[in-house]
């Protein structure tokens, strides 16, 4: 006994911390875990909404938050001159800008409407309906700007994170919805719209797998030290 005592030693503060990382890790994993379970039933009520006939877009919104990529129709006339070019986006491997333009209504601030794809050489050449239109699409809220998000152009009215504030001061708009209407539908010509909502991405199972993964390398890790640092001392 008088030789295990000394191991014993060793053994406490590492185990001590060792109880402390694995009881982080597994608040981790747990918490993802819990993030998984929220974030499968948000896609299952988005992927519900895609089936409901879209809603006429009410003239306020107090909270659109709830009702993000929600279908809304709204009518009114494109403001055309006040059009801004948003992000850059892949497609067919052209590289193009989504064409943002507001829409005035009869009542209602005037909505912004993420008319669609057109290609980064020439973005403003496309079709330009004047008079009154209907627009179907999904509600988008405004984005956040990245630590690596790069810096937008409003002289040149181009922007690379939707921010209804910013966009409506480039371009002199005294005022405009905090959200976007993003059209969707067919068509292979610019502004070619979205086929249908994006879907968020859901990568909360394989955090889940990392931080458990982590926590029981780190159990095996310390069993195998622990009962080395025992043989040694036993044998000492």
């Amino acid at each position: 006994m008088m030789a295990i005592r000394p191991a014993w030693r060793v053994l406490l503060w590492p185990t001590i911390g060792a109880g402390v990382l694995l009881a982080v890790l597994l608040a981790l994993g747990i918490w993802q875990v819990q993030r998984l379970a929220w974030k499968n039933a948000w896609i299952d009520q988005l992927r519900a909404a895609e089936v409901l006939p879209p809603e006429p877009l009410p003239a306020e919104l107090d909270d659109p938050a709830p009702l993000a990529f929600r279908r809304f129709a709204v009518s009114g006339r494109f403001q055309h001159d006040r059009s801004v070019l948003l992000g850059v986006h892949e497609r067919a491997r052209r590289l193009g800008v989504f064409l943002v333009t507001p829409l005035e209504r009869t009542a209602g601030d005037p909505v912004w409407i993420v008319r669609g794809w057109v290609p980064y050489e020439a973005p403003r050449a496309v079709p330009n309906p004047e008079g009154e239109v209907t627009v179907t699409g999904f509600l988008m809220l405004p984005e956040r700007r990245g630590w690596f998000t790069p810096e937008d152009k409003p002289a040149e009215r181009r922007f690379w994170a939707f921010q209804p504030d910013r966009m409506a001061k480039a371009v002199g708009l005294p005022r405009s919805t905090p959200f976007a209407i993003a059209a969707i539908g067919p068509g292979e010509e610019p502004p070619i719209p979205q086929r249908r909502p994006p879907m968020p991405r859901n990568d909360h199972l394989g955090y889940a797998i990392t931080w458990f993964g982590l926590a029981a390398a780190l159990v095996a890790f310390w069993i195998a030290w622990a009962r080395r640092l025992l043989r040694d001392a036993r044998s000492a």
